[in-house]
């Protein structure tokens, strides 16, 4: 019976504020970050060398989420932002959580559009590497996504052209 009368209550305007109130005041958060995976038809990974992390200089574009913000809204931006490119954003291919720091990151592969790069004031660099050469140290985080988007990469280059690749779990179309 007391499930009706909260069902009933819920439905209150009044009480769904505070109901709103409570969650956003109780519930734990984690921070969202976004970054995006360009990769080029030689399989290359675009990186950037950013100002601010003094480990692990080398990285993927892109950064927080803005409040409701969509993540791949999220990821394009960052990548605006931070080189004034634009891209073709694939799926995300890798989601990690690390429960140290409260932080979810969300990487998507994608294709870099034609345009002028122009570095913001947190990077110092940007070039394109060979997947077997990427910049070390790199974070487990950027590593893993790397490595998925490659993986993308050339499984959908390879449906595109014809020729699947063995091993893949793919039977070879007659």
């Amino acid at each position: 019976m007391w499930k009706n009368k909260a069902a009933l209550l819920v439905r209150n305007p009044l009480a769904q504020k505070v109901m709103r109130l409570v969650i956003k005041l109780v519930v734990p958060r984690s921070r969202v970050g976004v970054a995006v995976v360009a990769v080029n038809a030689a399989a290359e990974v675009f990186m950037v060398r950013h100002v601010f992390h003094p480990v692990y200089e080398w990285g993927l574009p892109g950064g927080w989420l803005n409040r409701n913000e969509a993540p791949d809204v999220g990821a394009l931006r960052e990548l605006r932002e931070e080189t004034g490119l634009t891209a073709v954003l694939g799926p995300a291919v890798a989601v990690q959580h690390d429960p140290v720091t409260a932080y979810i990151g969300i990487s998507y592969v994608a294709t870099l559009q034609p345009g002028t790069l122009q570095l913001s004031h947190e990077l110092t660099k940007a070039r394109w590497f060979a997947h077997e050469a990427l910049p070390q140290p790199i974070t487990d985080h950027t590593r893993i996504a790397i490595d998925a988007a490659v993986a993308y990469h050339k499984k959908t280059a390879s449906r595109k052209s014809g020729c699947p690749e063995l091993g893949l779990g793919e039977a070879k179309q007659a």
